[in-house]
């Protein structure tokens, strides 16, 4: 039964998450994506970078 229990909790919990989400889009919460991804984008480029100096093999 605790099977049972925990699939109930996590169940209750991501319906919770989405009932949350869609309340932010319908209140006009929310940010065009391509706004996001290029913010996204920029940020791991960098660490990208970042990395690639770090480990290079000169």
């Amino acid at each position: 039964m605790a099977i049972s229990a925990d699939l109930d909790q996590r169940l209750a919990a991501l319906a919770a998450a989405l009932a949350r989400g869609i309340s932010d889009a319908d209140a006009g919460r929310v940010k065009p994506a391509d706004n996001v991804l290029d913010r996204l984008e920029a940020k791991y480029k960098g660490r990208d970078q970042a990395l690639r100096r770090q480990y290079r093999h000169d």
